[in-house]
């Protein structure tokens, strides 16, 4: 057993002291390195977490931030910068609760009367950031609805199930094959949600859960095959899955409470020294779908979109360095966790391209189930088009009328958005979607009648497919809004031609409804950038 290395406080002083240098000159990568070997020297002083903190803030690792301060505040409750930067951190992370808490504890931490001009500064800075969080706090929206009783057997998903079959036996593409592949993974992490309760630990006498271990991993496959089978029954849903979370993490040994990704990495070749793979990768893998789990779920119940882009774009970091590190682990061995597979991380990329709405194809083998085709080749290529589409049409919605690039934007984000639509099928609520996106391209562009009362003839002609499965809850009211708006502009411009009021060579306008967008820099609170 190696020997135990003593705490050196003096060699940490002098490790912060060219953390602080560095941070000054802008090198936070390497400033952020000195203030890790400054904690390894002396783990019991908050600062050189707070200033670690700084680093990763400067560099936008806002997890890893966030957890230094927690260090920080743990290790000193009354380091009202730490506080600060928590709060910074769990802005960005849009954690209201926790940021709105942050920025109260920051402030308490000042003298209440006869403060310096520095403290006085710091006052300012932290009632801004606490006015901008309960600001934030109180424009939650959720986009999570409950199921009601009378809708069973209506849904989507069910409906998806009982088509399936006879989609199969047709050969006819259908959304309905990635729906239930991606309901048979929720209900059976449902299934094993429903075991975990409360018990009396036996040995200490103090209350625990009992339930599977094994809860997460399918909830988390089926809102990556097709997140629009999730839903909920119950009230208490949300206590349980983060109790559910929590004992997952401790079974198998993870890191969610431990920090981010750039941590966690530390923390795993640590452990592959000391234990082995096979003990790391379950505590790897449930890290991971925690967290992605986590995103999806806190998006659409809280709102909490930025939290959910940051936490999947640190997960996405983090797998495609585990792709690399771990390369020559051979998949088929059951080593390598599943996590690690492009096609896992295809889909992970996916959620979060949906998220900023703001890849490979191979042909299907015999050996490959319809459903994972769908959702993890062909979906993920269909969303990414249409990203690309949305990101030309607001480009060339926003750019000046003379702008050169104005109409080869508007006609790009038609191309893509058509495509968009034929990527998925006729069935899917994205088909219609999409092609309902076409016409306003088209209109922007001053295309004439005989060129967008064609598309909405066709949006009209997929529409009850797509309704057979989507009719129930806010993915039907959204199909029945499009045809409305679509049948609403077909007739008002026929009518038009037919009384001799336009031709079809006129030109027809449609509504373009506008798009939230996450936020930017200039919505964060101050970054505080102070040297200690």
């Amino acid at each position: 057993m190696a020997p135990q290395i003593k705490p050196d406080p003096v060699e940490a002083e002098r490790l912060k002291a060219l953390g602080n240098k560095l941070y000054q000159k802008g090198e936070y990568e390497p400033a952020r390195h000195k203030f890790t070997q400054a904690i390894e020297e002396d783990p019991t002083n908050a600062i050189l977490y707070a200033n670690r903190a700084a680093a990763l803030l400067a560099t936008k690792e806002y997890f890893d931030a966030a957890y230094d301060c927690k260090k920080a505040v743990a290790l000193d409750p009354t380091y009202g910068k730490a506080w600060g930067r928590l709060g910074t951190a769990t802005h960005a992370l849009a954690s209201w609760d926790e940021c709105v808490r942050a920025w109260k504890k920051a402030l308490e931490c000042l003298p209440k009367e006869n403060l310096s001009p520095a403290q006085q500064t710091l006052k300012t800075q932290f009632t801004q950031g606490l006015q901008k969080a309960m600001v934030a706090r109180k424009k939650i929206e959720s986009g999570m609805e409950m199921i009601s009783a009378d809708t069973i057997g209506q849904l989507p998903w069910e409906i998806a199930t009982a088509l399936r079959s006879q989609q199969l036996a047709g050969c006819v593409p259908s959304c309905a094959h990635s729906m239930a592949y991606a309901y048979e993974e929720f209900k059976e992490g449902m299934g094993y949600l429903a075991q975990l309760k409360q018990v009396v630990h036996p040995q200490l006498g103090v209350p625990a859960f009992q339930g599977s271990p094994n809860c997460i991993a399918p909830l988390s496959n089926s809102i990556l095959t097709d997140e629009r089978v999730f839903h909920m029954t119950e009230g208490d849903f949300p206590d349980k899955i983060r109790q559910q979370c929590l004992f997952e993490n401790q079974y198998h040994r993870g890191w969610v409470t431990e920090g981010g990704p750039a941590i966690i990495k530390e923390q795993v070749l640590q452990r592959l020294k000391a234990e082995g793979w096979n003990k790391v990768r379950p505590a790897i893998s449930t890290t991971i779908r925690i967290m992605v789990f986590q995103a999806f779920f806190r998006s659409q119940l809280l709102g909490h979109r930025d939290f959910a882009h940051e936490a999947l774009t640190r997960a996405l970091e983090f797998l495609e360095w585990g792709r690399k590190e771990f390369a020559k682990v051979h998949k088929d061995e059951d080593d390598r966790c599943v996590i690690f597979e492009r096609s896992w991380i295809r889909g992970v990329k996916r959620q979060r391209l949906m998220l900023m709405h703001g890849s490979d194809l191979i042909a299907p083998g015999s050996e490959i189930h319809p459903g994972h085709f769908l959702a993890f080749w062909l979906y993920p290529k269909a969303h990414a088009v249409s990203i690309l589409g949305w990101s030309h049409m607001q480009v060339g919605m926003n750019a000046p009328e003379d702008d050169p690039n104005k109409l080869s934007c508007l006609k790009t984000a038609a191309d893509h958005y058509l495509s968009a639509a034929e990527g998925f099928p006729p069935d899917d609520e994205f088909h219609p979607g999409m092609l309902r996106k076409h016409p306003e391209c088209l209109c922007l562009l001053n295309k004439s009648l005989k060129v967008t009362l064609p598309i909405c003839d066709r949006i009209r002609g997929v529409m009850p497919q797509a309704m057979e499965i989507w009719k129930i809850g806010p993915s039907g009211q959204h199909l029945k809004n499009c045809l409305r708006e679509v049948r609403e502009f077909e007739t008002h411009w026929r009518d038009e031609v037919r009384e001799g009021r336009a031709t079809m060579d006129s030109v027809g306008k449609i509504s373009v409804p506008t798009v939230p967008k996450l936020k930017t820099e200039k919505d964060l609170p101050i970054t505080f950038t102070y040297k200690e």
